[in-house]
Formats: structure tokens, sequence, C-alpha cells
């Protein structure tokens, strides 16, 4: 291929780039909306607390703390993960 084909090839790229951003598309907005509003909310905190419980649980009985530290992972990502994601996807630049 060519100077002048790759040059081509990158313009129209760069064109059809432009036109795309990650928070334009409103197709699911109602679906992720729902979603956030779960995760964030109370269905969030059981998620939470039984994950928390869950590795509590299985610490205890196996007598290792790799259990409650992944516990505290699940449940960290269940309470602040959505507001992360949330704010990737409408960041703009």
């Amino acid at each position: 291929m060519d100077k002048k084909s790759m040059l081509i090839v990158a313009a129209v790229g760069l064109a059809a780039a432009l036109d795309v951003t990650a928070g334009s598309d409103s197709t699911f907005t109602m679906i992720v909306t729902n979603l956030d509003n779960w995760m964030t909310g109370s269905l969030g905190k059981v998620f939470a607390l039984g994950a928390l419980g869950t590795g509590l649980a299985i610490g205890v009985v196996k007598q290792s703390v790799m259990s409650v530290v992944t516990g505290v992972a699940v449940a960290l990502s269940a309470s602040v993960g959505p507001g992360v994601l949330t704010n990737i996807f409408t960041a703009t630049l």
C-alpha cells in the first residue's frame, strides 16, 4: 500500500471517528438509568453486605484472610463501581 492510499484510509477513519463519542448514544438510557439506580441504591448495598458477609464466613471457616479480602473487594466494587463507570463513560476532554 503506497502513502497516498494509506493517507486516504487514515482520513476516512478519522472522519468516521469524529462522529462517535462515548456518551452520545441514548438507545439504552432507560436500562442504564434503572441499573445505575439499583446498584447505587438498596440493591447495591445488599450485594455489598452479602459479599462482605460471605467473605467473612468463608474466612472464618478456612481460617484465611484472603476470603475476607475478596469479600471486601466485591463489596467495594458493588458500591463504588457504578459511579466510576458512569464518570468514565460521560467524561469529556
